[in-house]
């Protein structure tokens, strides 16, 4: 992985030359070159003096406000549910997902796996079916998000936004502090995979791949700014591939990095708190973007996976206890 910092009025043929001059360098950890200046980039163990009651010390309260941009699926809402539990923080989530017109009719309601909800919209219009079939679970997923936090949250609600439009995600922010009268805590978990090797990564993708995190998260910030008084903390969900490098990520890999020096320089601009986590793989039964074959293919390779739980959990825990100075850090599962 490699970072080149062009200085302003550089020129194309410098700017060039100093590309072509570090890809000529075999390091085995990623680099950032600033000039003629290069900076090895080595993480470090940082272990936790962690207390007792994490919410609390991040100021987290039943009148608290969190907003969870990024769906109300997979790892989003294992960390809405556990941010919830521990506090009981009123919840408003934001995501890709469309709710459904109206409740699903008996028959759909019965087929309960992605191959019964299959054969039954087959039946009814063989186009899409796929497509149509997971758009049905999704809806679930999110309506069980809900109820979850419904249990341990006196206002939990969700709604659909694209994050890629500025004018949604300012509409979003503006909706959910006039609603609520604060907003306490962000945590912006929004992304896109579509891994392929660079040669056979269109621009489209790679687009895709990249606006998801860097203009939604550059949308988010920006309409944070706005707020009369803003969040005490935000969190960005980045990953190791970006810090790691990863085999057909090179749109992820950039488009997290990218997204944590936005979150660096919000932090830097505002005084406030602005963290990006870049994450290890989390497990399937998380809902995140491992499948089971990718686990599969992990554990034969020796890599470890977050448990939701435990990871969720860290999150609080490195809000509540961890360096306030730091904008990335890296959280892996145990024996990584």
């Amino acid at each position: 992985a490699r970072l080149v910092a062009v200085e302003a009025g550089r020129s194309a043929a410098a700017t060039a030359g100093a590309v072509l001059a570090e890809l000529a360098v075999r390091d085995s950890e990623p680099v950032a070159r600033l000039g003629s200046e290069r900076l090895i980039c080595v993480t470090t163990p940082e272990p936790l003096a962690a207390g007792t009651d994490a919410a609390a010390a991040i100021g987290l309260t039943p009148q608290s406000v969190l907003l969870v941009v990024g769906g109300a699926r997979g790892i989003t809402s294992v960390v809405a549910r556990q941010f919830a539990a521990a506090s009981g923080c009123r919840v408003a989530i934001a995501g890709r997902t469309v709710p459904a017109p109206e409740p699903e009719d008996p028959e759909l309601a019965a087929a309960a796996d992605l191959a019964a909800l299959r054969a039954v919209l087959a039946g009814r219009d063989p186009s899409d079916v796929d497509a149509r079939a997971r758009a049905v679970l999704a809806r679930r997923e999110v309506t069980r998000t809900l109820d979850d936090l419904h249990r341990c949250t006196r206002d939990a609600w969700y709604t659909p936004v694209d994050v890629t439009d500025a004018e949604a995600v300012h509409s979003l922010v503006k909706h959910v502090y006039a609603r609520h009268g604060r907003l306490d805590g962000v945590v912006f978990a929004a992304g896109v995979i579509e891994d392929r090797l660079l040669a056979d990564k269109s621009a489209e993708s790679f687009r895709r791949v990249f606006a998801t995190k860097v203009d939604g998260a550059r949308n988010l910030l920006g309409a944070l700014r706005d707020l009369r008084e803003g969040p005490r903390f935000v969190t960005l969900f980045g990953s190791i591939a970006s810090v790691r490098g990863s085999r057909g990520q090179c749109d992820y890999a950039a488009a997290n990095d990218a997204m944590a020096e936005l979150g660096r320089r919000w932090a830097r601009d505002t005084g406030r708190r602005c963290l990006t986590v870049h994450w290890g793989p989390w497990a399937p039964s998380g809902g995140g973007m491992v499948t089971p074959e990718l686990a599969a293919r992990y554990a034969r390779l020796g890599v470890r996976l977050i448990d939701p739980v435990r990871g969720a959990t860290g999150l609080l825990d490195e809000l509540a206890w961890g360096d306030p100075s730091l904008t990335s850090v890296v959280h892996t599962a145990p024996g990584w």
